[in-house]
């Protein structure tokens, strides 16, 4: 069906432009709400006649829903339902109880189809929710859906502040592992020390004994040479006692056989 908008209308297009749209959704919705017009010859014409009043009451339209979008913009709202532990409600919130939440807060009234929300909400935390003011309008509010106000405001905080917190937490678990590492650091450099330590007094004592060695051995040195000329010149006064034995022996051969000459 074609028909003649009378306002602007999100995904369809301005006031006074033609665009075709189901049956259904022309008959049950958009005509009796009075958004648009059937596109013939006779709703043209009193289009074009009333043009400058439809235009006129879009303009106020428009100022209206700027009012509203900086009344509920960055608006937090807490919705209070019974749960399970698990976080689980017993029952849901939908637009609708969104929609009564802004009415009591910021006295202002909103559709359902202004609220963009995909499904309920069916379980405890905070959802940021998206609301089309107008169809240019668009403003984002959050809804901390809790078991009492208190919890509500403490999940806002958290919602809100996400990065603070998880910034903190590395900074301590950062602070806990630099701590513990230069524990072990510390750890591991007086093990060093103490192994250096060891090492230099084992060579220290290899040191000493290497001396003590030294000085044994000079000690010695002198008695063992002493001992090496000694057992030379017993060497020696044994050859001497040899060789006089022979030359005894050959000078009394030789004294015999001069007798039996003569």
């Amino acid at each position: 069906m074609e028909v003649i908008l009378i306002e602007n209308i999100e995904k369809l297009g301005k006031v006074g432009d033609v665009v075709k749209v189901k049956d259904g959704y022309a008959r049950n919705y958009l005509i009796p709400k009075k958004k648009v017009l059937r596109a013939n010859k006779e709703n043209l014409k009193v289009f074009e006649e009333k043009k400058s009043v439809i235009e006129a009451e879009e303009k106020k339209r428009r100022e209206k829903s700027e009012e509203i979008a900086k009344k509920i913009k960055d608006s937090e709202l807490i919705i209070i339902r019974n749960a399970a532990e698990n976080g689980q409600l017993y029952g849901s919130v939908t637009s609708k109880d969104i929609i009564k939440e802004i009415m009591l807060m910021k006295e202002v009234e909103l559709i359902n189809e202004q609220v963009y929300l995909k499904k309920s909400l069916k379980s405890i935390g905070v959802y940021e929710i998206e609301i089309s003011v107008y169809t240019d309008i668009k403003i984002k509010i959050l809804v901390s859906v809790a078991k009492t106000k208190e919890l509500g405001l403490e999940q806002i905080k958290e919602f809100k502040n996400p990065k603070k917190t998880t910034k903190e937490k590395k900074q301590v678990v950062k602070d806990d592992v630099k701590d513990a590492s230069d524990d072990k650091n510390k750890e591991k450099a007086e093990d060093k020390d103490l192994k250096t330590k060891d090492l230099i007094d084992e060579i220290e004592k290899k040191e000493e004994k290497t001396e003590e060695k030294n000085v044994v051995t000079k000690k010695d040195a002198p008695k063992k040479s002493k001992k090496k000329i000694e057992a030379k010149k017993e060497v020696k006064i044994k050859k001497t006692k040899t060789k006089k034995k022979e030359i005894k022996k050959v000078t009394k051969k030789t004294a015999k056989k001069t007798v039996k000459k003569k």
